[in-house]
């Protein structure tokens, strides 16, 4: 057998892995044009800006930016490769992140195992497959804790490189202190090893390199200040985002999320094998598994760091189960063996068959907005823009510098007051918005009705009703709409959909989806019927939409309403 032969079944975990973040760029809609745009500013001033300066509600509020190296790296890219290498340099951060701890495992465990518990735990990964700064921070996560294991097993020098790692971390995303935390749970496990000796050479060495961790993120563009910010950035932070909420409180909403499944399948798997092996107790695999399983559970955004931080641990422990049980006598061996590798096989086609289902592969740009903002600039709108905060960082990327946002993605660079007491009940509140339209001289809102906030729905119903705006421009994800006065006649007179809110609907499902959500939130149900009528014609089994449908005939008394009925007690009913 050929010496690397046994490594064979991790294929499959990295071929799920290629498959899982090999899908459009769609982050543009989000953050990544603001970061582009950001890297390409500080490239070109060699300056990283300190204030919000792409808003103009609040230009001087200090903003501690605490990724801009990510952004140059970003922009850098892009300038010379275009989004392909963009897309190819992403890939290469997560293959190299996740690659580097299942080879540390690799070494310490038994493979087919390994290749299951790591398809496990790469469907719970894949709740961040979009391209973020945060790639990196995998990336410095997987270095330190692959170094640090093998520093663990034998003294060595290179440990130091811990140094320069961390400085780079603290310059390219906020989990730069879960670099000083991992190497502080191997000081504590590596002072156990010796706790007869704490003197020796090796617990030195590493103390003085998480010292010098600690000094490095010193080093950023604003000092104590920027070291002590991922502490401090939640207390102004006036607005409620999904990605920092709890599993479990976003289950109680209704969030359908596979990953918490898996997170809770993989938790079991760790927990139960880490108690079934005891005797050959690691304290430094109950310490990566007890704080990284309590940090995932306090916030969605953070259950990547449990994958890279316990699948080492988690496969020692499975394997070293499996060891204990195992009788290397048997004759059956090798059955029992290519039985496993046919359940991997199987285990693998299911999970690739799901990833692909949620994700569908393949190469390009979702950049949703692309055709609202190109008429907002092919039209010339000026003056001041209302938007939410879905788009603020979209619209950025695309008019800055001639033109600033009320709002865009970033929370912590807008006073929490602003959005608890202006933002959000402006949308709520018609005479509010009249009044701050006024304050701030609304010409234009740039709108993304896929926002499903109570105030974002309830906002867009009350504005397309309003006389006070036009409606110029729909499309299955942005709505766009000028103030009615004269400056604004002709425009209005060549695209106002104020009589029919018309769009072009697409050939996408996920647009389609979107298109009803607008039709459903304005009430314009001859429309929404049409929508939802192509999205049957997709998936004419589809349980949320016959409902739908049969709730939208019964209301109208429609005759159809009896046949949609029928198939939804068909199909749908327990």
């Amino acid at each position: 057998m050929l010496p690397y032969a046994k490594y064979f079944p991790l294929l499959f975990p990295i071929i799920l892995l290629l498959l899982g973040y090999f899908h459009p760029i769609s982050a543009l809609n989000q953050d990544l044009g603001r970061h582009l745009l950001t890297g390409q500013i500080i490239t070109q001033t060699l300056q990283i800006p300190s204030t919000n300066l792409f808003s103009y509600t609040y230009p001087e509020f200090p903003f501690i930016n605490h990724h801009w190296f990510s952004e140059v790296v970003f922009s850098a890219i892009t300038s010379v490769s275009g989004y392909p290498g963009l897309f190819i340099f992403s890939l290469l951060l997560i293959v190299s992140a996740f690659g580097l701890v299942l080879s540390t495992a690799a070494n310490t465990g038994r493979i087919i195992p390994l290749a299951f518990l790591a398809i496990i735990y790469l469907r719970i990964l894949f709740e961040r497959t979009d391209l973020r700064p945060e790639l990196l921070s995998f990336l410095f996560m997987s270095l330190m804790i692959t170094i640090l294991y093998r520093y663990r097993e034998k003294y060595t020098r290179l440990i130091v490189l811990l140094i320069p790692l961390q400085l780079l971390w603290t310059n390219s995303h906020i989990y730069f202190p879960i670099g000083i935390l991992v190497t502080v749970l191997f000081a504590i496990d590596l002072g156990f090893l010796h706790r007869k000796n704490l003197r020796t050479t090796q617990i030195k060495l590493l103390i003085i390199t998480l010292f010098g961790m600690g000094l490095v993120t010193l080093i950023n563009p604003h000092g104590l200040t920027g070291a002590l910010y991922p502490f401090t950035v939640m207390q102004n932070y006036g607005y409620t985002i999904e990605e920092n909420q709890t599993p479990f409180f976003l289950q109680s909403l209704g969030f359908v999320k596979p990953s918490l499944l898996y997170l809770e399948i993989a938790l079991l798997i760790l927990f139960s094998s880490l108690l079934a092996t005891i005797k050959r107790f690691r304290l430094i695999d109950w310490l990566l598994a007890t704080v990284f399983s309590a940090i995932a559970l306090s916030a969605v955004r953070n259950f990547p760091l449990f994958v890279f931080a316990t699948l080492i641990p988690c496969s020692y422990a499975v394997s070293t189960c499996i060891s204990s049980f195992s009788n290397r006598e048997k004759q059956s061996k090798p059955l029992m063996k290519y039985l496993a590798l046919t359940c991997l096989l199987l285990f693998f086609c299911w999970q690739a068959r799901a990833v692909v289902a949620m994700n569908p592969i393949g190469y390009g740009v979702h950049e949703d907005a692309k055709a609202a903002l190109d008429f907002v600039k092919k039209e010339g709108l000026k003056g001041s823009i209302f938007n939410n905060f879905d788009i603020g960082s979209y619209i950025e990327s695309r008019l800055y510098p001639d033109e600033k946002v009320f709002i865009d993605g970033r929370p912590e660079a807008y006073p929490a007051s602003f959005i608890k007491n202006v933002y959000i009940p402006m949308q709520e509140d018609k005479a509010l918005f009249a009044s701050l339209s006024n304050k701030y001289n609304f010409n234009t809102i740039i709108f993304s009705h896929t926002d499903q906030t109570p105030w974002g729905e309830q906002f867009v119903n009350t504005i397309v009703q309003d006389d006070t705006w036009r409606t110029v421009y729909l499309d299955p994800t942005i709505i766009v709409l000028v103030k009615n006065i004269p400056k604004n006649e002709s425009l209005i007179k060549r695209f106002s959909l104020a009589q029919s809110l018309s769009m072009t609907l697409p050939d996408d499902e996920r647009l389609l989806r979107q298109a009803a959500h607008f039709y459903s939130i304005t009430s314009q149900t001859i429309s929404l019927e049409k929508v939802i009528s192509l999205l049957l014609q997709r998936s004419p089994n589809n349980c949320q939409l016959l409902n739908a449908m049969m709730s939208m005939y019964a209301k109208d008394n429609h005759p159809s309403t009896e046949i949609y009925q029928a198939r939804y007690r068909m199909h749908c009913s327990d």
